[in-house]
């Protein structure tokens, strides 16, 4: 079915344990994103719409079936699965097996073994490895979608996700096709057919809005203010903003055309930029990467702009242009806007490589404004059919912001972001909009200013062990501005050096929650804080999270046996050991600890 090649994938016995090995690629799971919303966008029957899902799961997961369920207001129906099973397969409750947990529960499950868990399997059923889905219709839950092997432990987390995003394109293309076929087969019902039209269609807004960040919280002194309107529910265009400890990438983003076909679009573009963020890659290998990987699996005609900015802690940035509208950069003191630009033409069209991409540098102070925003502002007409502009674009957001500044005492981006919308809705009065909408303002706040010299007294404070002053100041620039990263990270070791650990735990969650940093370290400081505050199940969590980042990070897998100690779960702490000790062959410390562990398993069982 596939006009690409995918790795395939195996499970083989590892020292005792089953591993995978193979399986999708990162450039895999894009092709996949892209095909399946090609696939999809062919499709105007119910029954080749339920076909080619089950094809699909089965090349893409190697399945050796695939159920698909919908509920009918009791049951849950296995309407369409590869073949059938011994024994067969029946309606269920929506409390029964592993697709009743997973409607229950409304959250996607991924079962590694089921050959003794009874209460999700019928007697004699040969599947042991399950992902299983909800399909999720706003509120409503439709039915289910589970992928299925017979040998365990044959999918993985990244085999889940997957599968979540070709549910989300599901549950989109499942109205779409029933639209169509009630249209075709009921012209006398258009009225009914045409309000569910409008209704399905604002289901796949919803479903798109979850991919959109919401209420950006700040980072590191920086404030966020968005904007997004779809002209026809879903849009193609869109803003993302990925936060990575000591970097801030933020893209916009404007897909041609407009509807379900764009909308689909954005959501491989915003699965795909996420990857090349959290691969370390720069803007120009992003561009690169955006281009190539999607150009041959847009459908026809398709392509896109962007502009991408990577704001670093110091408040320099770098930034790139693929054929997008300019971003302003709006100097606070003297209200001045400087058009930024660079070369670089649209993707999707032409085989693109990075040194076509030109990258440019700047510097944020205090004050200051970045704003991204798509072509449907400045193009949109009034109902003299005069077109805004982009100079008329520029003024409302200065006008609007002078007139903040002179009415309130500090200036929020959010509240700036409003009022320039607002300015646009008067201008084009009762005229449709032209266009989809996408606006992300980046502000650099002032408070910084004043945050910042508190925060330096707190360290000086600090080296003279002047207690007092270091918890006073330290609090004073965190009163000012809590999003301060290297503040945060301050307040949680001296509460953690002083003993304060359910305070330390309050401002190193606030760290990672505020930076975003995914790193073995900042996970193990947080984990550390909830172990000494007797918070076991958090800090296995925690320290757990810090593996994932680095598997041979030893000062986790020693807290984490520790933990499992606590717990008198010396089998587990022996296993996380032995872990670490494969990981790290030349860490002495864990080679000691686990002879100890195991020398008093052995003088027990003696």
């Amino acid at each position: 079915m596939f006009d690409f090649t995918v790795s395939k994938r195996k499970v083989v016995r590892f020292r005792g344990q089953n591993k995978v090995i193979g399986g999708l690629t990162d450039k895999d799971k894009i092709a996949v994103l892209l095909y399946i919303s090609k696939e999809f966008a062919n499709v105007d029957k119910e029954d080749d719409l339920f076909f080619t899902v089950m094809h699909i799961c089965q090349e893409i997961f190697e399945a050796d079936n695939v159920t698909l369920r919908l509920f009918d207001g009791d049951y849950l129906v296995p309407v369409k699965y590869l073949k059938e099973t011994e024994p067969p397969r029946r309606n269920i409750l929506p409390s029964e097996g592993y697709s009743g947990a997973t409607f229950s529960s409304k959250e996607p499950m991924l079962f590694q073994d089921l050959e003794n868990m009874n209460d999700f399997i019928d007697e004699q059923e040969k599947t042991r490895c399950v992902m299983c889905i909800p399909l999720v219709q706003k509120d409503d839950i439709l039915g289910t979608l589970s992928v299925e092997n017979e040998m365990e432990n044959f999918y993985i987390t990244d085999d889940l996700e997957i599968l979540e995003a070709l549910g989300s394109q599901l549950t989109l293309a499942l109205s779409g096709v029933r639209l169509i076929e009630g249209l075709m087969t009921a012209r006398a019902r258009e009225a009914a057919i045409l309000s569910q039209l409008e209704w399905d269609m604002k289901m796949g807004r919803n479903v798109q809005n979850q991919i959109l960040p919401q209420n950006l919280s700040p980072w590191n002194g920086l404030y966020f203010g968005t904007y997004y309107e779809p002209m026809v529910e879903v849009s193609g265009d869109l803003y993302d903003v990925v936060r990575q400890g000591n970097s801030l990438t933020a893209i916009n983003i404007d897909v041609s055309g407009h509807g379900i076909p764009a909308a689909l679009v954005t959501m491989a573009i915003h699965h795909h930029f996420r990857r090349c963020v959290q691969s370390g890659l720069g803007l120009s290998e992003i561009m690169e990467e955006l281009g190539e990987s999607l150009r041959g699996q847009l459908p026809e005609s398709t392509y896109f702009t962007a502009f991408i900015v990577r704001i670093f802690s110091d408040y320099t940035y770098g930034y790139i242009n693929a054929g997008h509208q300019k971003m302003l950069h709006i100097h606070g003191e003297t209200m001045e806007v400087d058009e930024l630009d660079t070369k670089g033409v649209p993707l999707g069209i032409l085989e693109v490589r990075k040194d076509e991409y030109e990258e440019k540098q700047g510097k944020l102070v205090p004050g200051d404004m970045l704003v991204m925003l798509t072509d449907g502002f400045a193009e949109q007409k009034n109902a003299e059919k005069q077109e805004a502009g982009t100079d008329a674009v520029i003024n409302w957001i200065l006008e609007e912001k002078k007139s903040l500044e002179e009415t309130e005492k500090k200036l929020f981006v959010r509240d700036l972001a409003n009022r320039f919308v607002e300015r646009y809705k008067a201008f084009k009065g009762d005229v449709g909009n032209g266009d989809d909408l996408s606006l992300l303002m980046i502000q650099c706040n002032n408070t910084i200013t004043e945050a910042i010299p508190y925060m330096q007294q707190a360290k000086i404070a600090n080296s003279k062990r002047k207690d007092e002053d270091t918890y006073a100041m330290a609090l004073k620039a965190y009163k000012i501005d809590p999003s301060l990263k290297e503040n945060l990270s301050f307040l949680g070791k001296i509460n953690y050096r002083d003993g304060n650990y359910n305070e330390a735990i309050k401002y190193f969650s606030e760290y990672l929650i505020t930076t975003g940093e995914d790193t073995a370290i900042s996970h193990f400081m947080l984990a550390r804080a909830y172990f000494k505050a007797d918070r076991i199940p958090e800090a296995k969590r925690s320290l757990k999270k810090s593996l994932s980042c680095d598997h041979s990070f030893a000062k986790s897998s020693l807290l984490l046996a520790r933990c499992y100690l606590k717990e008198n779960a010396k089998p587990k702490a022996i296993k996380v050991l032995q872990q670490g000790v494969k990981s790290t062959p030349n860490s002495d410390i864990l080679k000691s600890s686990l002879l100890r562990l195991e020398g008093n398993k052995q003088k027990v069982s003696a």
